[in-house]
Order: C-alpha cells, then sequence, then structure tokens
C-alpha cells in the first residue's frame, strides 16, 4: 500500500524510500556534479561535487537555509537550537555557544568519559565471564548518552539518569518515523506515535527545565567557581554574546539542551558501533590500534592526554567516519535563485548533499569502498579537500561538536580496545540502514576475548 501511494506521488520517491544509498551513489557516479531529482511535487538536486558543495555551505551559505521536510521533522523535538535555526538568531546563538566547544576546552570531559569506559568495560568482563555476546550499538547509545548528559549537567545528572535512559530510545525511534514519513501528521492530532513522542518529549523537557531553573538559582556561585570545574550548561549559561552582551534566555538554553542531548549522543554511538563491525572485520587493523595503545599507555587505558600520541586510533575512527558518517545526508531548501554549475536553482528548490556518496567517489577516495585508515595519515590529511569529507559537515554550519565527538569516542574505543579482543557474531550480514542517522540494519552483537 505504501509503495503505491509513493508511486501515485509520482517521482523520484519511490526509488529512494526503496534504496536511497544506492540512488545517491548512482548519482554521484553519473558525474556532473549536480542530478536532478523529483521528490513528489518538489524539485530537488543531488550534488557531489565538492566544488559546488563549497558553494553551497560557505560561497552561498545565505542563499540557503533548513525550512526542509527534514528539519521540519526534528524541530517538534530541537526546537529552534543550532542544528535546526537560521539567519540572524543562529548567527547569535553561534557567537554564544562556540567558545564552551573549543577543542581545549572540551579536554576536560575526559576524566566522564574514561569513567563511563571503564564502567561499560567492567560490564563487558561481566558478560565475557559469562560467555555472553554483548549488543554494541545499545551500550554505546548508553555510554554516549551519558557522556553528553554528564558533561551538560555534571554531578546533577545521577538523579535523572534512568529517566533520560528510558525516554531516549522511544524519542529516537519516533523521530525516525517522522523524517521517512511523507506526510508527518502534526503532533497534536491524538495518534499512537504522537502519544508516544509527546508523553517522552514531556518527560526530557521536564528534566531540562528542572535543571536550567536550578541553575539560574546558584548562577551567581557559579560564576564564582573556576571555568574548568563548569559543565556545560552552566557554560552556556554564563556566556554572553561578544557583540551585543546578551547571554541565552531560558527557551534558548532549553532548545540548545535538547539539541544536544538528542542529536549529540546517536551520530557519536553509531560511529562507535560501525567501528567495532570494521574492526572486526579487518583483525589486523584492530591488533595495530591495540599494540599502539600499548606502546604509549604502557597497557592501562588511554586519557584525554594520551590522544595526540594515538595517531592510528584517530586514523581507524576518521576511516569509519568516512565508509560510514552518521549524518550521511544534508539538504537544504534554496531562498534566492543561484546557478550550481550548468544548473539553475529557483527559490523553493531542495538541494541535497548525500556524504555516504561522496565519501564513495573513485575520483576523490581511489578504492572507495576499502578500508583504508592510512587515507588519515596525519601528513595526508591536511591535503584533503574539506569538501569532500563530510562526516561534520562543512563551512560555517559545520558541526559544533566535532571536538567533542571525537575526544569521547577516541577514549571510549581506546578504553574497550585495550581490555578486549572483540569478535562481531554477524559481521558479514550487517549492512547500513538510512534513517535519521546511518545505523546497521540489525543489532551488533559482541564477542569478547580478554587481552592477556
Amino acid at each position: 500500500m505504501m509503495s503505491l501511494f509513493f508511486r501515485a506521488l509520482g517521482g523520484d520517491l519511490a526509488a529512494l524510500v526503496r534504496d536511497p544509498l544506492g540512488m545517491f551513489v548512482r548519482l554521484a557516479q553519473k558525474g556532473g556534479g549536480v542530478a536532478p531529482l523529483k521528490i513528489g511535487l518538489r524539485q530537488a538536486y543531488s550534488i557531489s561535487d565538492p566544488e559546488i558543495i563549497r558553494h553551497v555551505l560557505l560561497e552561498k551559505v545565505s542563499h540557503y537555509d533548513k525550512k526542509t521536510p527534514a528539519f521540519r521533522g526534528v524541530r517538534v523535538a530541537l526546537g529552534n537550537g543550532l542544528l535546526t535555526s537560521d539567519g540572524e538568531i543562529w548567527k547569535k546563538q553561534r557567537r554564544i555557544a562556540q567558545p564552551a566547544f573549543h577543542g581545549e576546552n572540551l579536554r576536560r570531559f575526559g576524566p566522564i568519559f574514561s569513567r563511563l569506559s571503564h564502567e561499560c568495560a567492567e560490564e563487558w568482563e561481566i558478560a565475557r565471564q559469562a560467555g555472553r555476546a554483548v549488543d554494541a550499538g545499545s551500550d554505546m547509545m548508553r555510554v554516549t548518552l551519558n557522556g553528553v548528559a554528564a558533561a551538560l549537567f555534571g554531578e546533577d545528572f545521577s538523579a535523572h539518569a534512568a529517566e533520560i535512559n528510558r525516554v531516549f530510545p522511544v524519542i529516537l525511534a519516533e523521530l525516525a518515523a517522522r523524517i521517512t514519513s511523507p506526510i508527518p501528521l502534526p503532533l497534536w492530532i491524538p495518534v499512537a506515535r504522537n502519544q508516544r513522542l509527546k508523553s517522552a518529549l514531556s518527560s526530557l523537557k521536564r528534566i531540562v527545565t528542572e535543571m536550567i531553573r536550578e541553575r539560574r538559582v546558584r548562577l551567581g556561585e557559579i560564576a564564582g567557581e573556576p571555568t574548568g570545574q563548569r559543565d556545560l550548561l552552566s557554560t552556556l549559561m554564563l556566556a554572553k554574546d561578544e557583540e551585543s552582551g546578551q547571554s541565552m534566555s531560558d527557551e534558548q538554553l532549553h532548545d540548545e539542551v535538547m539539541t544536544m542531548l538528542i542529536a549529540g549522543h546517536e551520530t557519536t554511538a553509531n560511529a562507535l558501533t560501525w567501528a567495532w563491525v570494521l574492526l572486526d572485520r579487518h583483525p589486523e587493523e584492530q591488533e595495530r590500534v591495540r599494540l599502539e595503545i600499548r606502546e604509549v599507555t604502557g597497557g592501562r587505558a588511554p586519557t584525554v592526554d594520551d590522544l595526540p600520541r594515538l595517531v592510528r586510533l584517530r586514523m581507524v575512527f576518521l576511516e569509519t567516519l568516512r565508509l560510514y558518517p552518521p549524518v550521511w545526508l544534508i539538504d537544504r531548501r534554496a531562498i534566492q535563485a543561484d546557478r550550481l554549475g550548468e544548473t539553475a536553482i529557483r527559490p523553493g528548490n531542495l538541494v541535497i548533499i548525500c556524504a555516504y556518496a561522496v565519501h564513495r567517489l573513485a575520483s576523490l577516495w581511489p578504492e572507495p569502498e576499502a578500508f583504508r585508515p592510512e587515507r588519515f595519515d596525519p601528513g595526508k590529511e591536511q591535503q584533503k579537500n574539506k569538501f569532500a569529507f563530510l562526516p561534520f559537515g562543512a563551512g560555517p554550519r559545520m558541526c559544533m561538536g566535532m571536538s567533542f565527538a571525537m575526544i569521547e569516542s577516541q577514549i571510549i574505543l581506546g578504553t574497550l580496545l585495550s581490555r578486549f579482543r572483540i569478535r562481531v557474531e554477524n559481521a558479514a550480514e550487517i549492512r547500513p540502514k538510512p534513517k535519521v542517522t546511518l545505523r546497521t540494519d540489525r543489532p551488533v552483537f559482541l564477542r569478547l576475548e580478554k587481552i592477556e
């Protein structure tokens, strides 16, 4: 029935629903850098040439906004945060928030990531001794969610950890359904899916509102504390716009915290899950990274201070992001007439960048399907076209949480690799499943071997 509905809408929608990754790869491989698409009644263009991507995401960034069907689907949860906002609102929020996400400022959260990684390793050890496999996707979701929540809320997070972990699977599942629905129903219509999403969001928003209210009461006390001891929420609350001197309102803080919680952990968790799959498929690389960790740390779990010397670990994670970018699709709506190569763009047209497809162009990445971490050797990485590698987007709207995700991911991977040799039970069968993010199409079960 659903396929008949898509065909009735016409255009390329049915093919996109059936095999979105395959379709975007084929469009990119045709060459030319711009390929037309008809999505229902909308005219869209898939772009894959790095220079044209640069044009859209950097040179003419003001010609495009985020009022697209996909962003409309997540705005019910994220509000008007950095991920979904446009124009002056976005610029102001970015100016206020950006200093808090500078790589050096985020290093203070390293001990949080190390503690959570150690707790996961202890749980994995219990499973190993019992001969049980572990669900990598589920565990990575939990660790990364707890990581971003602890960084945001500090010690206050522990009182709400169980509820946050309860509602998040519901929120992620229902948002995915809204984004992939051709006609998402308004949230006020009392169908079952809307009711589930509204209930879960209400619970999460209640926690966020309580945290903000509590911080407001203690703001004077917090302002007197050393900067390095503040959680992210306190840092954002005290930050001011360098141009206007204004700080964020409670409403703005609420939307930014919701964005960080919802968008800031699932992407990282999916990338880590894909890393386990790839390290199983390439056991020699798994051993190579483990040897590097042993040489750098002497056998202990790595800390944030070790990361600059764990070069191969970083290369492996970047190559994972190339092959399976969690944010696999970037879309924009034209708000002014433009020209992409020989193609005229009209206001209202959609422009779509499929990072998964761009990362598989042989003209940019020789042997694109091969897992080759050496592509990101530090000596070579500087030569890469920034608009050919897009796991965090590019241009002024590049993901502000990139450094956070890189630090967290490397500590989690390094800690668990220092303790276990992993084997994926069903590695050959696992395929990418494009939803809001690029997940695996089935659970990834790991068998664990202790490192002697």
